[in-house]
């Protein structure tokens, strides 16, 4: 998040639906006046949901050899294979 109002930490855990009471009412009550905060909540909103998807395929092994690098498959991916030692 680039923006500098100041919420931008809690826009995560809002997202996973962690956040409760009077942070949330707040942080409700910020988001249509900010855009730049309702932009970063709509990609961390997207993350969320492919996570929910995920999670059910989680113990069937990785295809991207992630796991042995204690990688998540998508950081693998973009990182290519790991170097000869």
């Amino acid at each position: 998040m680039r923006g500098i109002c100041g919420y931008e930490l809690d826009l995560g855990v809002y997202a996973l639906g962690r956040m409760t009471g009077p942070e949330a009412a707040d942080l409700r009550a910020h988001l249509p006046r900010c855009a730049s905060c309702q932009a970063e909540l709509t990609v961390l909103q997207g993350v969320v949901r492919v996570l929910a998807r995920t999670r059910g395929s989680a113990g069937r092994g990785s295809r991207s050899g992630a796991s042995a690098r204690r990688l998540s498959g998508a950081c693998a991916a973009s990182r290519g294979p790991e170097p000869s030692r």
